[in-house]
């Protein structure tokens, strides 16, 4: 596997920006996906990240990320459009392609599929403008779409080129799903896919993400054959490491960065 497609998320690791990006460079890393939080990270501004990024040689391959926008009420659409712009302005200056939109877990939401596609088109319009694209991730806890098998009907019938999706692998174990019919999605409409690893435990979804992840291979998942189905795509982007964990938060930046890639060239070895 060409290294140059692999990434590790900023949130993996504790510390500041500079020991991360190095770290995750030093580990092999070509790509990380970068936050908002890691943007304003230095009282001297934006800058600062920019410059860590191509002093490391390193993608931003992906921004985390947007909350909350489709199916929402009229009166908070122009709230949404706005925020919406500002992370799209935010990815031009760091020369960020892809941001992730979480499936909306807000309680006065709507599940009405047509708003939902008419909002996802509206912001492919809006990316498109800016030259970048959207990555829509079905989450676990999703109060209408949770399942990967309905975020990607809803994508082909938004059938923008703007908008894909994300295939995380900790969302589809956490739910039990089937991961065979990933087979059946256009690999051009996968615009990341992330992987993690879980325990064997009965716990909340959100608990479980936030705090519990493994780095993929370490945990009780069948990860391989998530991405034998990846590969029967013809996906050709990004692999990701989005593992969050209360516990590597302690840890050595650099072990952790090790440990990750290891981890997921031990996955990715013969494809």
């Amino acid at each position: 596997m060409d290294r140059s497609r692999l990434s590790c998320t900023t949130v993996t690791f504790g510390g500041k920006l500079p020991e991360k990006l190095r770290a995750i460079k030093i580990a092999g890393f070509g790509a990380t996906e970068i936050w908002p939080r890691d943007y304003y990270e230095h009282n001297e501004g934006p800058d600062i990240a920019m410059d860590l990024l191509e002093a490391n040689k390193l993608v931003p391959c992906a921004y985390q990320n947007l909350r909350n926008f489709e199916g929402m009420p009229d009166r908070l659409r122009t709230r949404k459009i706005n925020i919406a712009t500002q992370l799209f302005d935010q990815m031009r200056l760091l020369g960020c392609e892809t941001l992730v939109l979480c499936s909306n877990i807000a309680p006065d939401s709507s599940g009405d599929k047509g708003r939902i596609i008419d909002d996802l088109r509206l912001l492919g319009d809006l990316a498109k403008s800016f030259g970048v694209r959207v990555a829509w991730e079905p989450i676990c806890w999703g109060r209408w779409i949770s399942d990967y098998r309905d975020a990607w009907d809803i994508v082909r019938r938004v059938d923008h080129s703007n908008i894909g999706m994300v295939l995380d692998s900790f969302h589809v174990f956490a739910l039990e799903l089937p991961v065979e019919p990933i087979s059946d999605i256009d690999g051009d409409k996968i615009f990341l896919v992330e992987v993690a690893d879980l325990p064997k435990v009965k716990l909340d979804f959100l608990e479980l993400s936030r705090g519990f992840r493994f780095f993929p291979g370490e945990g009780f998942t069948p990860i391989r054959s998530f991405l034998d189905q990846v590969d029967m795509t013809s996906y050709n982007g990004f692999y990701s490491v989005e593992v969050f964990n209360s516990y590597y938060l302690t840890l050595d930046v650099q072990l952790v960065a090790e440990r990750a890639m290891r981890s997921l060239e031990a996955l990715l070895a013969d494809r």
